[in-house]
């Protein structure tokens, strides 16, 4: 169980466990459903007991706090699972161990009250950073300090139902920051944005208002936000 990050509940047998794990590389670029059926077939191959749905076609009772915009890697995402009979999250850690693909990180394993609001229904901010190529750090700086002196930043919204129509960036974005001592050829945007239903803040989206949409990059979600009462143990 090296490297997964256990608290002093992971002994309790509990039907219900929030995963924290990051991915890189290859799983950076698939979709929640593609990283929903890639913990699936892990836990399938810990012998993990998952509860599933009923129907015509089960499917895994897992939640995801939220999806990553495609081309992020994530360093501490979280995934809630349910199971058909109690585990502690110190044997789901045991069983992960030697399953888990190279570029799935689990960063800790803790039990959760089975009366928890889903993990969509706590979150409210998340943090990313972004390394920026062919940029100097006193331009992006300039950008920053522009950003975030303004009241109102206007883009367009997304998708055919929305054409033509407009939305204010601003509120959406709580903090934005240089990152400095970035590595080498990089230059480091730190944000942390509303992550709200129907209220979310998107790196990429910062990037355009910020002019460095088309600048080489790469981008990592660093933390997701809940409410104070999250229902961990």
């Amino acid at each position: 169980m090296s490297g997964i990050g256990l608290n002093a509940a992971t002994d309790e047998f509990r039907l219900r466990h929030r995963i924290t794990f990051g991915t890189s590389r290859s799983l950076a670029y698939v979709s929640v459903l593609e990283l929903g059926r890639v913990w699936e077939r892990t836990l399938r191959r810990a012998h993990v007991p998952l509860k599933y749905s009923q129907g015509f076609n089960p499917r895994p009772r897992m939640n995801f706090a939220a999806p990553l915009p495609v081309g992020c890697g994530s360093e501490a995402d979280l995934l809630d699972i349910l199971m058909e009979e109690p585990w502690s999250s110190e044997g789901i850690a045991r069983a992960l161990q030697d399953v888990t693909p190279a570029d799935l990180n689990v960063v800790s394993i803790a039990p959760v009250e089975d009366s928890a609001p889903a993990l969509s229904e706590q979150l409210v901010e998340a943090e990313y950073k972004v390394w920026l190529g062919h940029v100097k750090e006193d331009s992006l700086q300039s950008a920053i300090d522009q950003f975030t002196a303004s009241e109102s930043v206007s883009l367009e919204r997304r998708g055919r139902r929305h054409r033509g129509k407009s939305y204010n960036l601003r509120p959406l974005v709580k903090k934005l920051e240089l990152i400095r001592d970035t590595p080498s050829p990089w230059v480091g945007l730190w944000m942390r944005v509303g992550a709200r239903p129907g209220a979310t803040g998107r790196p990429d989206e910062v990037l355009k208002a910020l002019n460095f949409i088309d600048n080489p990059q790469r981008c990592f979600r660093t933390r997701l936000i809940l409410e104070v009462s999250s229902g961990t143990l």
